[in-house]
């Protein structure tokens, strides 16, 4: 099959940043799938040579190369609805929408007519495009890459880690845990132990007896909220957004706990999980079997305390959620899955 991935290679388009999230998990998986010849249309060229043009090479791209498959890891507005109308023309094209939980009202609804395939991880989110009348929906979620994130063999010396960028309501949790008496460790920018690299990551997450992911959310008044939903990305600026009615609604769905890929990771890295729960993560992991759920910050406490004196339940469960990600919850899982249903072959 031969493809063209068009997506983010490096954060904020600039090379000097660290490669994407999507880059890393996406282009990657698919360019080292057997069966795929992939070729890239980067959004990082849109600074350099402009929109129009951007999207004008694109279409020649496709003109010249005829894949069978153009996918997008969509991000602000860098494809213009009528680039994307020839597109869906020429081949499939399928986009992958993150962050509908929110992004759906002022965003990613607008796009269902203009692709022959669209992707979300919101359940809810997959209900909410039927009820608009799209029926070219596929709900598929986050995973793992297990050639990237792996057991590393070493002592368990910490008792308690979360590895992400400090939040005010992260700090929350941490202080509270703290104020227990548990000793948690916290790295990532914003905390004391700061940002670390991803070999030591991946020591700290098979290092720790409890990791965390910490499912929590700003409540409407913080003035993130109001920034992100307010004044939105249109490629590499920031502009103000006048659409005051679907911004309220993206406002107003903006806390919902969602599901999101670091859970998989840890999984993956055979990594004792609790996890704040979503209401899409029980369908990838049985509770207290393959991964714990918290419920509060109190329930928080109780089962990290349960936990730490139960090696044999913690370590039997790290095992089984590992196995169940390796089973299930690779990207290369997920491309094959949405490959079937789409009827795209390798």
């Amino acid at each position: 099959m031969k493809a063209i991935y068009v997506g983010l290679k490096h954060d904020t388009y600039r090379s000097t940043k660290r490669t994407s999230f999507e880059y890393n998990n996406f282009y990657l998986t698919l360019k080292n799938m057997p069966g795929v010849e992939l070729s890239d249309h980067f959004f990082d060229l849109i600074p350099e040579i402009g929109k129009e043009r951007f999207n004008r090479d694109l279409l020649e791209k496709v003109k010249s190369e005829k894949p069978d498959l153009v996918f997008v890891f969509t991000y602000t507005d860098e494809l213009d609805f009528r680039t994307l109308e020839q597109l869906k023309q020429l081949t499939t094209s399928i986009a992958w929408f993150a962050d509908d939980y929110w992004r759906f009202w002022n965003y990613s609804r607008h796009y269902p007519p203009y692709y022959t395939w669209i992707i979300t991880t919101y359940s809810k989110a997959a209900e909410w495009y039927k009820k608009a009348g799209f029926n070219n929906i596929l709900l598929s979620q986050w995973a793992c890459d297990t050639n990237f994130y792996k057991p590393i063999k070493t002592e368990k010396d910490i008792d308690v880690s979360f590895v992400g960028q400090y939040k005010p309501p992260r700090g929350k949790v941490v202080r509270a845990l703290q104020k227990a008496g548990i000793k948690v460790e916290a790295f990532g920018a914003g905390w004391p132990n700061e940002k670390i690299s991803q070999e030591d990551m991946f020591k700290v997450f098979s290092r720790s007896k409890i990791n965390l992911n910490l499912n929590v959310r700003p409540g409407l008044l913080s003035p993130r909220v109001f920034s992100r939903i307010f004044f939105k990305k249109s490629i590499d600026r920031v502009k103000f957004d006048f659409h005051l009615f679907e911004n309220l609604q993206s406002y107003l769905h903006f806390p919902i706990l969602h599901t999101h890929a670091r859970p998989f990771e840890l999984a993956g890295c055979r990594a004792f999980v609790i996890s704040g729960f979503s209401e899409d993560i029980p369908a990838a992991y049985k509770e207290n079997e393959e991964m714990v759920f918290y419920y509060s910050i109190g329930d928080l406490i109780s089962k990290i305390n349960y936990y730490l004196k139960n090696d044999v339940e913690r370590n039997r469960i790290a095992q089984s959620g590992y196995e169940r990600t390796v089973k299930e919850h690779t990207y290369e899982k997920r491309f094959e899955d949405i490959f079937i249903k789409t009827g795209l072959k390798l």
